[in-house]
């Protein structure tokens, strides 16, 4: 019998006794669904399937852990433990019973949208995942725990979730994947013409909600490699890059007496205050406020 496909959040939703703790609410962050849930202990009422892929991340779960799981019609028992991960394709049948409560996060990639952190050409079948019971992979753990923090924070940064989530679908692949891309390495960065053309869409753009795609397709590769080439011209990640240009432009600003605190982030495309006022004293060791009674 084919597994019970869910095409929906709102169908994946209802195989859990709750809601996300935390979530992204849709594919956001270059095509990937992010949640954050705690479960008691239970089961999958059926065999599903998703159309998407999909990696689970234990993140707090009890020694005595242990899961029977059937994934595309191969059954194990197995221990499961805090940082393991469930490598889940898509339209891959699984279904799952486990014995203690549980935190975990669900990874959740639009198929297409995994390939183009490559290849902007490749669609949903360039690329085809292996499915895995439980196993560690530190990468996948150090990255998603980084997502988790983003979305407890609030900030919804989304360059550096889209930075995090493009590492994080290249690793898939290189690890995971039924074909392994072959990646070419580049040394000399972005040239003078391609670099120039995202710096200045970048400082003029700098009070919007960046994006990944949309500097990489200025300069016409995919996110993956425009993030390469792009720290080797600066000697900064995309995101970094941004982070210290509002900062310069806030520190402008803060100038400007009629302008809050308040104002100043929200003109130089900080999400909030506090998340000016952080990476304000990160780079510069003193407050926005401190800096405007000098």
């Amino acid at each position: 019998m084919a597994p019970q496909l869910l095409s929906t959040p709102d169908q994946v939703d209802a195989v859990f006794t709750a809601p996300p703790l935390l979530s992204t609410g849709d594919f956001c962050w270059r095509g990937t669904y992010v949640d954050c849930r705690w479960e008691p202990p239970g089961e999958t009422p059926a065999e599903v399937a998703t159309p998407w892929h999909a990696v689970v991340l234990f993140t707090q779960l009890p020694d005595t852990a242990v899961a029977e799981r059937s994934i595309d019609g191969q059954f194990k028992l197995e221990r499961v433990h805090p940082g393991d991960i469930l490598v889940l394709p898509a339209g891959v049948g699984q279904r799952s019973r486990w014995n203690v409560p549980g935190e975990f996060m669900s990874l959740v990639f639009d198929p297409a949208a995994l390939g183009r952190s490559l290849d902007d050409a490749a669609d949903g079948t360039t690329f085809e995942l292996v499915p895995h019971f439980s196993t560690q992979d530190l990468l996948v753990l150090q990255l998603g725990l980084a997502l988790r923090r983003l979305l407890q924070t609030g900030t919804q940064n989304r360059l550096y979730a889209e930075s995090i989530t493009t590492t994080l679908a290249v690793h898939l692949l290189q690890t995971y994947a039924t074909r392994k891309p072959q990646l070419t390495t580049y040394s000399d960065g972005l040239s003078q013409p391609k670099l120039r053309r995202v710096i200045d869409y970048i400082h003029s753009h700098l009070d919007t909600d960046l994006s990944l795609d949309t500097l990489a397709t200025l300069a016409g590769m995919s996110a993956h490699y425009f993030a390469q080439l792009f720290k080797q011209s600066t000697g900064f990640a995309p995101h970094q890059y941004v982070i210290r240009c509002r900062v310069e432009q806030a520190k402008a600003l803060l100038a400007r007496p009629e302008l809050t605190i308040a104002n100043v982030a929200y003109q130089t495309g900080f999400a909030n205050q506090s998340h000016l006022n952080r990476h304000f004293k990160r780079l510069l060791g003193i407050t926005p406020g401190q800096w405007r009674q000098r």
